[in-house]
């Protein structure tokens, strides 16, 4: 259950109605989800299994107000998606991220198939079909990091999505074809 704190505020209408929209998309797959939203921000959380596989996802906005002493600083604002996902085949490897200097030990041919500054880190990087889907997988949904390693599989998406759905199927789509 989301716990909202009521205001006369187009902030917290604003978050109320993605928080909502959130919610009865999980619905649609029978998962609930939890927290709070206010109008600074919002934390929903849900843990579901699905193909044998067990999701912690956090939808998160929050703001941070920095302290101007002369001169007024205004408030920054994250909204951003955690994903965690255990139960997973340990011999699964796969490392994606933004980093110049990591991109510059990577293949020729996924340098060529990936934006900058991602890079990718897998134990077939011949796959090209697949690296290219993931790249695919990335820029839709605004993915600035996977780790896949001993079963355990985490994501930051530092942007907000309206479709949970999508983003849970093309995660799955990541893990069930990782080479």
């Amino acid at each position: 259950m989301i716990e909202y704190e009521t205001t006369d505020s187009s902030f917290f209408r604003e978050n109320k109605i993605y928080c909502e929209n959130i919610e009865s998309k999980l619905k649609t797959l029978n998962i609930d989800c939890s927290g709070y939203c206010n109008c600074f921000g919002y934390e929903l959380t849900t843990k579901f299994e699905r193909n044998d596989m067990s999701f912690d996802l956090k939808f998160i906005k929050y703001q941070t107000t920095q302290n101007g002493v002369t001169i007024a600083v205004d408030a920054h604002e994250y909204a951003g998606i955690e994903l965690t996902i255990k139960g997973l085949n340990p011999e699964y490897k796969l490392t994606v991220g933004k980093s110049s200097l990591l991109r510059y030990f990577c293949s020729k041919e996924i340098k060529e198939k990936t934006p900058k500054p991602y890079f990718i880190k897998l134990r077939d990087s011949q796959n090209y079909n697949y690296i290219d889907n993931l790249v695919k997988v990335l820029v839709e949904n605004h993915i600035s990091k996977i780790r896949l390693k001993n079963g355990k599989f985490t994501t930051t998406i530092n942007v907000s999505t309206n479709d949970p759905i999508k983003l849970i199927k093309n995660v799955e789509y990541i893990i069930k074809n990782v080479p």
